[in-house]
């Protein structure tokens, strides 16, 4: 019965845990914000937290402390860049061995030229071919909340700032439709979507709030079909 609690729980924690959500947010006002996480959890990304600034950072012990520290970082710089000269001369020496030996290897090889040619091609082919399978199946997985794409456009004179309003008007919509036609798309209640012209500011500005969402399951379950695909890959290969 002990086991049977234990088995039950174990399969309950991988079914939460492959239920939870790997999270992105995006937002950008007066400043650029980008929050990541996994379930509860997000941290913020952009912009970094600036460190206080402390009076006992600034003693003569830790001053002196930091002149050291500086100076060791400079001698282990000019070690670094010895070493790097040194480096690069061996580096210069070998590839030129490595070019005289390719051209004796291209000469002995020009009977087999044609079959790995091919053969990469039959794997470049079958490599797209799986990406084109599996990134939209990936990509729909993905829930988007939609909440704000605000552009105030600004051009050189009247006619360049309408006619880039025209653009990104149209291409709002575009990614909108995309959004919606290639992930869940949800947009809440009350989003702002605007694009309008500013005839006499110097810069144009966005503002978007956007979050994402994807599931581990749907990670796992692609990175499954994955693996798979590259075994049959190598077990063709294999055989050939």
């Amino acid at each position: 019965m002990i086991a049977l609690y234990i088995i039950l729980g174990i399969v309950l924690f991988f079914a939460l845990l492959f239920s939870m959500k790997i999270k992105l947010y995006v937002r950008l006002t007066d400043e650029l914000r980008i929050r990541a996480g996994f379930g509860p959890v997000l941290l913020t990304l952009v912009p970094k937290k600036k460190r206080a600034v402390r009076a006992e950072d600034f003693t003569f012990k830790k001053h002196e402390k930091r002149l050291k520290k500086e100076a060791e970082a400079r001698r282990k710089k000019a070690e670094k860049d010895a070493a790097k000269a040194a480096e690069k001369a061996e580096k210069a020496r070998k590839k030129a061995e490595a070019a005289r030996l390719a051209k004796e290897a291209e000469k002995a090889a020009e009977d087999t030229e044609a079959d790995r040619d091919a053969n990469k091609l039959e794997t470049i082919l079958s490599l797209v071919s799986f990406a084109f399978d599996e990134i939209p199946r990936f990509v729909s997985h993905f829930e988007t909340d939609f909440r704000m794409l605000s552009v105030t456009v600004c051009g050189r004179d009247a006619a360049d700032t309408a006619v880039k309003t025209g653009r990104i008007s149209a291409a709002a919509s575009l990614l909108l439709e995309l959004l919606r036609a290639k992930t869940r798309l949800h947009i809440a209640r009350g989003a702002l979507i605007d694009v309008q012209p500013d005839f006499v500011g110097e810069k144009t500005r966005f503002e978007v709030d956007f979050r994402f969402r994807l599931r581990l399951f749907s990670v796992v379950r692609v990175g499954w079909h994955t693996l798979v695909w590259l075994v049959k890959k190598k077990s063709e290969e294999a055989r050939a």
